[in-house]
Formats: structure tokens, sequence, C-alpha cells
């Protein structure tokens, strides 16, 4: 009776041991590149720019419809643009220094 190829025996898979002439593997921590310094953080006077950026990116992805109806209306100028933005700046200066610093993952 033939034996179905399911029922074949294997020999465990072992480390095979360096012999004398092959020169051993490095070890995990011998390819590892030594840790990088954590990436500097921007100073507190930073902060509220970086906040006023990321708000404003947030914001104009948020309302991209209702901003392309305001810029495609009639009465629509460059007044009107810099008097958008004002606004639009205006909404960042709610938020506490705290908050700020947790949305931008500094606290």
């Amino acid at each position: 009776m033939a034996k179905s190829a399911n029922s074949k025996h294997r020999e465990p898979i072992l480390p095979v041991k360096p012999t004398a002439t092959e020169e051993p593997s490095p070890t995990p921590t011998e390819t590892q590149e030594a840790p990088k310094s954590p990436p500097e953080q921007p100073s507190s006077s930073d902060a509220p720019a970086d906040f006023e950026t990321f708000y404003l990116q947030q914001v104009t992805r948020e309302f991209a419809d209702d901003l392309d109806k305001l810029r495609n209306a009639s009465d629509f100028n460059e007044k009107s643009l810099s008097v958008l933005v004002a606004a639009l700046k205006q909404g960042a200066k709610l938020y506490s220094e705290e908050e700020r610093g947790i949305v931008l993952g500094r606290q």
C-alpha cells in the first residue's frame, strides 16, 4: 500500500550552526541601526502658527462645498477673500493652549 503525500514524516527544522570556515550570521542587534534621537518638537512660539495651519486645513476640507459656493458667488472679490480668510483664522483662536497641544500631539 502506498503512503499518501500527507503522511510523510518530516524532520523538524533546526538552526544550522556555522562550520569553522563560515562566518556566523550577525545577530539582530548587530544589524540594527543605532536608535535615532526623537524628532525635535517645534518651539512653543511655533505652536500657534502650527495649530492655525492645521485648523485652516481641517476647516477648508470640512467646508469645501460651502467655500466653493462663496467663491463662485457673483459678489465675491479680493476683499471678500481677505475677510473670509481673516474670519476663518479667528476660529483657531477659540482653542486654549492645552487644547492646541493635544490636537498637535504635544501633550
